[in-house]
């Protein structure tokens, strides 16, 4: 995700410099956040059975998330503290079921895709270890946006440093049951007024764009994943646009063919109403076609990327009754939600306390930035709420 973290990063390192020292692996000191051993655990392998997942036992699997995104950053050692930090703040103070980590692959594999860093993957290997030992479901998501900047533009799609990418996790993770892969962070081979034909087919198959050759799109990869590598894990499949709606798809044909297939839209394109929900992915779920989870989604997005003349489907001007009724959706159609993430503006107000949520500040409510209030504007206690609500 690219918007509204970077603001931040700076203040986060300066305020952290403690918590942030010390060697990957060490457990982080949890004293603030109190232990809730009434919420739900999920435990895999998970299969999907029409519109639901289910779990070993065969009862169904509903994702109550997090996003941790810290080892999506080029200098992730700075955050690696942070991260576990997080973790143990997901599983202890959110009463959540899932988290979801942001993976780098120019991090894993250099901006060429044809190195390694074993460094890097122990630094994943801790934070899946300690997320595990939490009874969490780990979610890993190959993310391409903070790429090298030479690389930035190239990893719009899937490459082939894609497929190396998941050929070195299949190998760690591949029959891991706890692990769901997340095969491609927001695809971004969109263009404005580009026809529905050609965003879909550039989604499932690739092809040229800006300027760069895409030899082949998530359909391939999905089948890479799992035909090839014959990874046994649940899919998160991201939708075109940044993941925004998969409305379209089934007359595009683009609905993928591979097992075990878990649609994942971020931040839903149209207006805060059932309607345009049931059009960007509901659908999905009521004509009986496949899961659905929203696989990272915020209310709330700080300067400078809310602006007014460019605005975000991330920032919700209605938050204070859309974001009620939206959980209430979610509710109702059985669909998952993963949020992002533990920073202040987003789902807490300092990060003193990781599990002290920000809050919806009412008839004062804007996330515009000539409106910027901080800390806290994110949906931080409607989420805490819900997760308790359905998770515990």
């Amino acid at each position: 995700m690219t918007r509204g973290v970077l603001a931040g990063l700076a203040i986060t390192l300066a305020t952290l410099a403690t918590v942030l020292a010390g060697p990957v692996a060490a457990p982080p000191a949890r004293a603030a956040v109190p232990r809730v051993p009434s919420c739900g655990k999920a435990a895999g392998p998970f299969s999907v059975h029409g519109t639901q997942v289910l779990d070993q036992n065969g009862h169904p699997f509903v994702s109550y998330g997090i996003t941790v995104p810290g080892l999506q950053f080029l200098d992730w050692p700075d955050f690696a503290g942070l991260d576990l930090e997080k973790i143990a703040a997901v599983a202890d103070g959110w009463c959540a079921n899932t988290v979801r980590l942001q993976i780098s692959q120019d991090s894993l594999l250099g901006p060429n895709g044809t190195g390694f860093s074993l460094a890097y993957l122990t630094a994943i290997e801790s934070e899946v270890s300690m997320a595990e030992r939490y009874h969490l479901v780990v979610v890993l998501n190959d993310q391409t946006e903070f790429a090298s900047s030479q690389a930035r533009n190239t990893q719009r799609g899937p490459t082939p440093a894609t497929e190396t990418f998941w050929k070195d996790m299949a190998s760690v993770y591949g029959s891991d049951p706890q692990v769901i892969f997340d095969l491609f962070n927001e695809p971004r081979t969109y263009s404005p007024g580009m026809s529905q034909a050609q965003l879909w087919q550039l989604w499932r198959s690739g092809g040229r764009f800006g300027g760069v050759s895409y030899p082949f799109g998530m359909a391939q990869l999905a089948d890479y994943v799992r035909n090839t590598l014959r990874a046994q894990n649940l899919f998160w499949i991201e939708g075109p646009d940044n993941s925004e709606s998969f409305a379209g798809m089934l007359g595009q044909g683009a609905l993928l063919k591979v097992s075990g297939v878990v649609y994942a839209p971020h931040h839903p394109a149209g207006r805060h109403d059932p309607a345009a929900w049931d059009t960007d992915f509901g659908y999905l779920v009521k004509m009986g076609i496949a899961p659905v989870v929203d696989g990272e989604w915020t209310n709330y997005e700080p300067a400078p990327t809310a602006a007014p003349a460019a605005p975000r489907t991330s920032c919700w001007p209605d938050a204070p009754t859309a974001v009620p009724r939206y959980l209430r959706y979610l509710a109702a159609h059985g669909i998952g939600l993963d949020v992002y993430q533990l920073q202040p503006g987003y789902l807490i107000k300092s990060y003193s306390n990781l599990a002290d949520p920000s809050t919806i500040n009412g008839p004062t409510w804007s996330c515009q930035p000539d409106h910027e209030p901080q800390p806290g504007q994110g949906a931080g206690s409607e989420i805490m709420a819900w997760f308790e609500q359905h998770n515990g």
